[in-house]
């Protein structure tokens, strides 16, 4: 949401004009890409204290901003506030991380007592304006919008364990504790806290709601309020209540969540007699909450239908078959039809948003954005399935949309329904493209492109779909479920042929240009590209989403790319940050043992004894022994580094300490149900405590991959009679649906099959990177069968992946090539090359370049996500080089 655009620094103009009206010239105002600081000259800021926060809504912030900067400016103390009043509006949304939502104005006292004089002058400063209550912090009073929380100043800045920075307290003894910013207030046990404590609340054994409803379990919390699982002691019956908090999500309208929950009640009762959503129950208030309660609809989300009635279709596809997908598209365009019928429009028609009942009868649910024409509404929807007219309007205060809106929604759904993957870019191409291999895409296509229409005026009428549909009766629909079935089969040989994809020396070229183009590798600069990851900082040197990963791609594309000048410069860069910040975590992607790997390569690639010294020299100095066990952020890859370095260097010391590594990690394990596993710590200080997984990334087959090759390299039987072991584990787990096979996530948690990951960090490309090794080194047939059914998952998904490394065709296409190196069938080869022919299809057009975005459309430069590792595969399909960061297969 943004104010008026040519007024973007309203909040900027307001504490100016505060300074400038109490004359106060020794201060600095300084706008970031988000947040603006304001502070004294010489101000002695605090690491970490007691800090306030002052929420406000939309509509009160300008004020709240008004009378706090006074009572701060005129106090000589530090805060900072959103940059623009957009920004704002992502810490008041429904899906703002509730431990940051609400924060407007942030304060930095220099010390415990002016923390309790400010917040008493600004609780006073602004009684009476409203804002929501900041779930991590404690009001100060009671309805007020001051709160207080201890937490990080500026914090003390160190490199976590899961290879990102983070800005940690420091504990009395020293330790640097985490600041976890959760939505609940939860000081760290040595801040004693200065203000006055309110009474102890009561605690009851169950929540009960209106002196009617007792919550049995919340289905999920955020900002704007929960949703929760709860009886109706009236009747005995299983209910659903959503809850709408006060002030929160509130908007230009001065619209809140209790607002929009109250708004939601009255299209239920408008639609009450339509069949179409669930019963209204009760509505009610409650401690300024609003509550609305109702029928509990037995059955899935359309999201979990479709992921369990995904599987192979055709010769070379997945979705769902032809008449479950007819039946269920049938009664959505009936379900839209009946709602506009009653004047209205849907606004968000998505999988999570339809309930398929037991009889296979729909209902629609979180009817949020539902509306009449003329009304006035925040625009919104789900990624995907918001018609284009739209796009990029997410929160802005608009006409309800027209009603070919929802018919865009429908057709994005239509091709959901078929392939069991969302829609994306460019959504006709992705259309045809999967079409060729899906029979019941091939069978909806007409329908689907029609109302995927860009312009709302050709999108294809209700009418026209229900004419569409009742055309495919049973006897037409095998027929021209056969008939696309034979084309895809055609489209599949065509698509055999072992030329690549038209465009792709082109794909390669541009994104060699592009990482180049865009490098800063300079003395001061403190990363050579963006090296934000979900928002939060990672490391740079890693391979993941750092420095290292890009060096690797790069030095692999010499010496028939002009990047030498790249390539060496990007490698002073990396050793002068390795010798300045000597951190040297394990993991192969988000350590720094895989940063020291890539450092080795380009050195010894450059002719530069002496870095590539520094390399094995480091090396060696990574740890043996660390409650991690992975590959990416522990031992695993830790001691595939130490172990490659040991071979390229030839240096016996390097080859002691991998066998120390490994023999860590080989004693780290314990077993369950007779299979060996390696748990992560509950106690570890790891985003990834707990994670018990199969996949490469995190889990066994990883290890696996990692204890094979040590030994072998290492001559330790012990060893790979447990990489045996895992071997017969994934045959234990595996669910084999056709041609394709499976795993869960998680060992003990068998609905981790769904939805199907065909992937390598977690699923079926990863631990089939393990199964063609150990057939490769062991000659056994079932690790050769499950590896080939791994394959066919891959290849049948292919235009359901996205386009990231970790979890999409770069890092599928890797293992297809591994299968045609490792058993020398030049299918498999075909095979990746129709996953880069999908990565062809999704690139675009960027300054010039073609490149492949990722799946919100931004181009990200990394490895793990974008497109250092898109061309980590292309280069290594063109050039039928080996795999990178793996040693050459037994």
């Amino acid at each position: 949401m943004a104010t008026h655009v040519e007024d973007p620094d309203l909040l900027q103009d307001i504490v100016r004009a505060e300074l400038a009206r109490a004359g106060a010239d020794g201060w600095s105002v300084r706008p970031g890409d988000f947040w603006c600081g304001v502070t004294p000259h010489g101000y002695p800021m605090p690491r970490q204290g007691w800090k306030l926060h002052v929420s406000a809504t939309m509509l009160s912030a300008p004020i709240v901003l008004s009378r706090a900067s006074r009572v701060l400016v005129e106090a000589g103390c530090a805060f900072k506030f959103p940059v623009r009043l957009g920004e704002y509006w992502k810490l008041l949304q429904a899906h703002c991380a509730r431990g940051q939502a609400g924060k407007f104005v942030t304060v930095y006292p220099r010390d415990d007592a002016e923390s309790v004089r400010l917040a008493a002058l600004l609780d006073e400063a602004t009684r009476g304006l409203p804002g929501p209550l900041v779930l991590s912090d404690r009001p100060y009073r009671p309805g007020g919008i001051v709160h207080y929380r201890y937490g990080a100043f500026t914090g003390h800045r160190v490199l976590g364990n899961d290879g990102f920075y983070e800005v940690r307290l420091r504990a009395p003894d020293g330790e640097f504790v985490l600041d976890p910013r959760e939505p609940r207030f939860s000081p760290p046990p040595f801040a004693a806290c200065p203000f006055e404590a309110p009474p102890p609340a009561r605690r009851a054994a169950a929540v009960l709601l209106n002196d009617r409803f007792v919550v049995r379990r919340a289905i999920r919390h955020s900002n704007r309020g929960g949703v929760y699982h709860a009886e109706d002691t009236k009747t005995g019956h299983e209910v659903i209540i959503k809850e709408g908090r006060p002030h929160a999500c509130a908007d230009l309208r001065g619209v809140d969540a209790a607002g929009r929950v109250a708004a939601e009640h009255l299209r239920l009762r408008e639609l009450a007699s339509s069949g179409t959503v669930p019963a209204v129950v009760d509505f009610f208030e409650q401690g300024g909450h609003v509550f609305l309660a109702e029928e509990y609809l037995p059955g899935m989300t359309l999201q979990r239908w479709v992921d369990r009635h995904t599987g192979p279709l055709g010769e070379s596809g997945f979705g769902v078959a032809a008449e479950p997908a007819l039946r269920v598209l049938t009664r959505l365009v009936a379900l839209v039809r009946a709602v506009h019928g009653r004047g209205l429009r849907i606004g968000d028609v998505s999988p999570n948003n339809v309930v398929v009942l037991p009889d296979g009868e729909l209902r629609l649910i979180d009817l949020e954005h539902a509306a009449a024409p003329g009304d006035t509404v925040p625009a919104g929807g789900t990624a995907g399935y918001v018609a284009p007219e739209l796009a990029g309007q997410a929160g802005r205060l608009r006409p309800a949309p027209d009603e070919s809106a929802d018919r865009y929604a429908l057709g994005a759904l239509a091709f959901f329904l078929a392939v069991g993957a969302h829609p994306g870019e460019p959504v006709l191409a992705r259309v045809a493209g999967a079409a060729t291999a899906n029979p019941t895409l091939a069978l909806l296509r007409p329908l689907v492109e029609g109302l995927l229409a860009a312009e709302p005026a050709r999108r294809w009428s209700l009418d026209a779909c229900e004419r569409f549909l009742a055309g495919l009766a049973p006897g037409a629909t095998a027929s021209t479920a056969s008939t696309a079935s034979t084309a895809s089969a055609a489209s599949a040989a065509s698509a055999a042929s072992p030329r690549p994809p038209g465009r792709l020396d082109r794909m390669i070229s541009d994104g060699i240009a592009h990482l180049v183009e865009t490098m800063d590798a300079g003395e001061d600069s403190p990363s050579p590209w963006n090296n934000l990851m979900d928002d939060a900082e990672a490391d740079p040197c890693a391979v993941s989403a750092g420095a290292a990963g890009v060096l690797g791609v790069l030095t692999r594309a010499l010496p028939a790319a002009d990047v030498g000048d790249a390539v060496a410069a990007l490698t002073r860069w990396l050793r002068r940050r390795l010798e300045r910040e000597p951190v040297l975590r394990p993991g192969l992607y988000f350590g720094r043992s895989g940063t020291l790997w890539a450092l080795h390569e380009a050195a010894t690639a450059l002719g530069d004894g002496a870095t590539a010294r520094f390399a094995a020299e480091s090396a060696a100095k990574l740890p043996a022994d660390t409650p991690s066990p992975d590959v990416t952020h522990g031992l695993a890859g830790c001691g595939l580094a130490v172990l490659h370095l040991a071979s390229r260097t030839g240096d016996p010391a390097l080859r002691e300490h991998a066998a120390r590594v490994f023999h860590t990690l080989h004693e780290t394990r314990s077993y369950l149900d007779g299979h060996p596993r390696w748990a992560t710590p509950e106690s570890y200080d790891s985003g990834l405590a707990g994670v018990d997984h199969f996949g490469f990334a995190h889990g066994i087959a990883g290890i696996g991959t990692a204890l094979l090759h040590a030994g072998l390299a290492l001559d330790r039987p012990d060893w790979t009679t447990t990489v045996d072991e895992i071997a017969r584990a994934f045959a234990a787990y595996a669910d084999v649906q056709g041609d394709t096979a499976w795993w869960p996530t998680t060992r003990g948690e068998p609905e981790t099959l769904w939805p199907r990951r065909p992937h390598w960090c977690s699923g079926s490309s990863g631990i089939g990177t393990f199964l063609v090794r150990h057939w490769r080194a062991t000659g056994d047939p079932v690790s050769l069968d499950l590896a080939r059914k791994a394959a066919k998952a891959v290849h049948r998904t292919r235009w359901q992946s996205g386009q990231a490394h970790c979890h999409g065709l770069p890092g599928d296409g890797e293992f297809l090539l591994d299968l045609a190196e490792l058993t020398g069938e030049e299918r498999y080869r075909r095979w990746a090359l129709d996953l880069a022919g999908c990565l062809e299809a999704a690139a675009a057009d960027h300054g010039g370049r073609l490149l492949v975005p990722s799946g919100d459309g931004d181009v990200p430069l990394t490895y793990l996500g974008g497109t250092a590792g898109v061309l980590a595969f292309l280069l290594r399909l063109r050039d039928r080089s080996t795999r990178m960061w793996l040693p050459a297969a037994p």
